[in-house]
């Protein structure tokens, strides 16, 4: 199951504006330059002060602002990681959290307190490795290939069959497996209550020749008789229609990894991904050392035993907070993948019922902000694991936010039903307030100034800054060969007074490494201020202008900065207007 959204759109809720109000309409993706994240800095520093204070409140209390937690049962680990440079880098985490529940301290075992390297059950979290391992071994391109063409043993005559009574596996493709897009039931038949005593007493008819191999603890399912018996499965709704959650889609992409590698699950997932990374406390299905182990109640009880045939792929894995900590690090710095492969790989395949919400390959993607009223979107990807009491008691939660390089992983056991972490995540929005502050201050910091040609040009720009969080930093006065060239802009797109003009100048993640420092391209949104934002329509269509004029072969709205070897920024190109204008000092604010 998955939860409610994130709320991180309430970090964003700094102002309240009416549609009439100028609403900047930034692209897609990170709106400031690149930043550090340093524990030091005041904004961060001020930000988990906050968070540790806040969970120390709900640890104490059991309730907070996101709504009631059980202190008595349930025990956790959370932390929050970053990849951006500074000191947080240093480590898989710069914060973290742990919390011994009462019930579980008092356990007949005397287990030990919960702490970074406490190994839980992560159960649906093996989603996002077994996706990984697929993108680590045989890339994206499969993902347009149908089903069928790895395991033809779901192929069936389409043609005497209806699309209700049986499911047509010629039209799921890789990629809805791993999007939620395929169509299929959730499970097989582990939950099929076909077989459970005095079913007849609940109103449902009674079947003696149930015969089907379901996969359980107390039946033998080979990969065989799964996909033969699989072949047959009705649908839930047509392929790529709408997503319905299925863990069977990924033991069946466990099962295209093997025919296509010529080797276990396993021993991919071992070579691949875990030795790589180093991550030795990760693992599919229990590890024989207990020694960090968080068991509730008894390894029976709370699922640390569970060891269902073919479920190696879909919710089988243990890890611990460390070893998280670092696979996400690793996921949005490309540690395994290309650059390009992670941008394919961490983007929307499908939209849910709830706008707010996305579905990836796997994540379920949370959109926060509230354009056009306040600022941009954030997306947090997020997988979750809640399998339900009959499974185990273990709940765990995992969150990536590309655009700002930071993520945070919960990891849960209740000594009386999974845990709803809910509460627990929706905290992580004060840890990505003071990261999101930060880049401000940074921003405002390094480029916030005045350029000036050396030569005899008579060019100059200025950069000033807004403190409202999402709006970037903006060109104010602009003069090219001795003419302002705000008034020659403003002509060019029809505003009718230069002054009208919006330039605001966002990030392309496209930058050139050398010894003496780097350069980083930069786009501007060039928009006319007494326009109405979205006449009550937040369509934000600043993407299909980008490079519509050029000069020169150069679009008239690209720069590029050149920081030196410690990342202060010495001047800005503008390529259109053929100068390079030197960074002299800072305007008074």
């Amino acid at each position: 199951m998955f939860s409610s959204p994130v709320r991180f759109a309430s970090l964003f809720l700094l102002f309240t504006s009416a549609l009439s109000e100028f609403t900047p309409c930034p692209l897609l993706g990170p709106f400031y330059p690149p930043f550090k994240v340093d524990l030091n800095d005041k904004a961060i520093e001020s930000s988990l002060k906050h968070l540790t204070a806040k969970f120390d409140d709900l640890m104490r209390t059991g309730d907070g602002e996101n709504g009631p937690v059980n202190i008595n049962t349930t025990s956790f680990s959370i932390a929050v990681f970053s990849t951006n440079e500074g000191t947080a880098e240093d480590e898989p985490f710069y914060w973290q959290y742990h919390y011994t529940a009462p019930d579980y301290r008092n356990g007949p075992d005397k287990p030990r307190n919960a702490s970074k390297d406490s190994i839980y059950r992560i159960g649906g979290l093996t989603e996002l490795f077994t996706v990984w391992s697929l993108l680590r071994t045989l890339g994206d391109g499969i993902f347009n290939d149908p089903v069928t063409k790895y395991l033809p043993e779901l192929s069936n005559d389409s043609s005497t069959h209806t699309s209700i009574l049986q499911t047509i596996w010629s039209d799921i493709t890789v990629g809805q497996l791993a999007s939620h897009m395929g169509g299929i039931p959730r499970d097989y038949c582990s939950d099929d209550l076909t077989s459970e005593a005095d079913i007849f007493k609940a109103g449902l008819p009674i079947h003696s020749n149930f015969d089907r191999p379901c996969c359980s603890s107390n039946s033998k399912c080979s990969q065989k008789d799964f996909l033969h018996q699989l072949s047959k499965q009705a649908p839930i709704a047509n392929p790529g229609q709408t997503p319905i959650y299925s863990n069977m889609a990924f033991q069946l992409l466990g099962y295209i990894i093997e025919r296509r590698t010529g080797q276990s699950f396993k021993r991919v997932l071992k070579h691949q991904i875990l030795d790589p990374l180093e991550l030795n406390d990760t693992s599919v299905f229990a590890p024989l050392d207990t020694q960090n182990a968080v068991i509730p109640v008894n390894q029976k009880a709370s699922g640390w035993l569970a060891h269902l045939p073919g479920t190696e792929a879909s919710t089988s894995m243990f890890s611990s907070l460390d070893n998280l900590a670092r696979v996400g690090q690793a996921i949005m710095k490309s540690t395994l993948l290309t650059t390009s492969q992670t941008n394919r790989w961490l983007k929307p395949a499908t939209h849910t019922a709830n706008p707010a919400n996305s579905i990836g390959y796997p994540f379920v993607i949370y959109s926060g902000g509230d354009y056009p009223n306040t600022s941009p979107m954030v997306d947090v990807y997020t997988i979750l694991s809640n399998e339900g009491y009959q499974e185990s008691l273990y709940s765990s939660y995992m969150g990536l936010v590309p655009d700002w390089g930071v993520g945070y992983a919960i990891l849960s056991a209740d000594t009386e039903s999974p845990a709803d972490l809910n509460a627990h995540a929706d905290y992580m929005q004060e840890a990505l307030g003071g990261v999101l502050n930060s880049a401000v201050t940074q921003a405002a910091e390094n480029y916030y100034g005045v350029y000036t040609s050396a030569g005899s040009s008579n060019s100059s720009l200025s950069i000033d800054y807004t403190e409202r969080v999402g709006w970037g930093i903006y060109i104010d006065d602009f003069v090219s060969n001795g003419q302002d060239y705000r008034e020659t802009l403003s002509k060019i797109l029809g505003v009718s007074n230069e002054t009208d003009l919006s330039i605001r100048l966002y990030p392309t993640r496209l930058s050139e490494e050398y010894k003496a420092g780097s350069k980083q391209s930069f786009r501007a949104v060039l928009q006319d201020m007494t326009e109405l934002a979205d006449n009550d329509t937040p369509t934000c269509v600043s993407w299909m202008h980008v490079d519509r004029y050029q000069y020169n072969g150069h679009g008239l709205d690209e720069f590029i900065f050149t920081l030196n070897a410690e990342g202060k920024v010495v001047s800005v190109e503008v390529p259109a207007l053929e100068v390079t204008l030197e960074k002299q000092k800072e305007k008074e604010k």
